[in-house]
Order: C-alpha cells, then structure tokens, then sequence
C-alpha cells in the first residue's frame, strides 16, 4: 500500500464493481419455482409440545416460597447440607453424560 503525499492511502480498497444487472422480466412471466418437501422432525414436535406446557406452567410455586419465607421468620427452616450435595452431584451427572 502506498500513501501519496496528500495522507490518503491509495490502493488499499479494490475498484468498485458495477452493479449486476437485474432481470425485468416480470413475475409472471417467470416459469414457477419447484415446490419443496419439509419434513419436520419428531423430536421437534415434541419440544414445541414442551414449550407450550411450560410456557402455562407457573415460574415458581408461591405457596412454597411463602413457607420458606415464613420458616426463616420464625428461626425454624433448616438446611440438609446431604441433601443439596445428592442434588449437585446428580446434576453433575446429568451434565456429563
């Protein structure tokens, strides 16, 4: 790349090339385009099922939330450190396999 004595840099962009031509043939004088076949997997199907029954589903259950809540009021909710290990290990599972 050079660059002249006026700070532009010259020949570091290719030539423009002209606009391609389009066809004015119209629409209608154009033969149709072949029809195409889909075929939608099942797997698919069953993840739109999915989506639907979770899109109705509750975000969390606000029954439980309010025991919790009241629990930790009252100094009477415990936490079984067994149990959230059981938990993360099988969800460290899940991930793996």
């Amino acid at each position: 790349m050079k660059i002249d004595s006026s700070g532009k840099a010259l020949g570091a962009y290719a030539p423009q090339a002209k606009p391609a031509r389009r066809d004015e043939t119209p629409a209608a004088a154009r033969p149709a385009a072949p029809s195409e076949n889909v075929a939608i997997n099942p797997a698919a199907s069953k993840m739109s099922a999915i989506e639907r029954e979770i899109g109705t589903a509750p975000a969390f259950d606000s029954e439980k939330v309010a025991a919790i809540k009241a629990a930790i009021t009252a100094g009477t909710f415990s936490v079984n450190p067994e149990k959230i290990a059981d938990g993360l290990i099988a969800s460290a599972r899940e991930l793996l396999s």
